[in-house]
């Protein structure tokens, strides 16, 4: 029966990537995320039900529109694909709980904003503000307020620092206010001090990846690269990897739950 629910919910979580893609292209382009049906970006043809399919139809039809044959961005499955898995992971992590479904909307929230970061550099309020507000009502329900609004203030204010000093140093916007608002939306939600783990893991992935991507597409020092999807990979990474950053923590002496 639990394999059976275990299907179900991944099955379910593809779904939901799906409609994930769709706020992911509308909503910086201010469109309604009801009305029109999904449609091809280039050609502007609906798409038919059943070449609506999380994955089985990015497969099927080959990767590309069934009418102009323009190439489907991979995006696509990929979002759908890592959303089943969140939600797989989470069902096997907390079963059907209240935990299930705080986390799998954290996640989403994380998966959609960085997939709006990486292709328009913009991280709208729309999320992270309500992220905030669900962070501190998953630890309100479990009474470890202090530590959420601890993370949300540590972690909305380093970035709100690193975003001024940085300002001045560089005369230029290093950072925006997207990223202080994401970073106190996943302080809120992974509590202190696990958002110093968050931020280092973010800051480190950013700085190696970055370099790959300057390199490999040999663009300028200057490019400007997207923090928010590595500061969603740190707060995801916490989650993941909660007992290890305990054990790390303790070799400092300090002794968290």
């Amino acid at each position: 029966m639990k394999i059976m629910f275990a299907v179900f919910t991944s099955i379910f979580g593809c779904v939901i990537g799906s409609f994930m893609n769709v706020l992911i292209f509308r909503i910086p382009r201010k469109l309604s995320i009801v009305k029109p049906n999904s449609f091809c970006p280039r050609c502007k043809n609906p798409i038919p039900w059943y070449e609506n399919m999380p994955v089985i139809s990015y497969i099927v039809l080959g990767g590309q529109c069934s009418q102009c044959h323009t190439p489907i961005s991979i995006q696509y499955p990929l979002i759908e694909i890592i959303t089943g898995g969140v939600f797989l992971y989470s069902f096997f992590k907390f079963g059907l709980s209240f935990d299930f479904v705080f986390h799998i909307l954290f996640f989403c929230l994380l998966i959609v904003i960085s997939g709006i970061d990486l292709t328009h550099q913009l991280i709208p309020d729309v999320f992270s503000f309500p992220g905030i507000v669900l962070g501190l009502l998953f630890h309100l329900i479990n009474g470890t307020i202090l530590h959420s609004v601890a993370g949300l203030v540590f972690g909305g204010g380093l970035i709100l620092v690193i975003r001024i000093i940085g300002g001045k140093v560089y005369k230029k916007e290093v950072m925006g206010m997207g990223d202080v608002y994401l970073c106190a939306m996943i302080g809120a939600f992974v509590g202190f001090p696990y958002i110093i783990a968050a931020i280092f893991i973010g800051a480190l992935s950013g700085a190696v990846l970055g370099i790959i991507y300057i390199v490999s597409t040999q663009q300028g020092r200057e490019s400007a690269i997207p923090f928010g999807p590595f500061l969603s990979i740190g707060g995801i990474s916490v989650i993941l990897f909660k007992h290890l950053i305990i054990k790390f923590f303790a070799t400092l002496g300090i002794y968290i739950q």
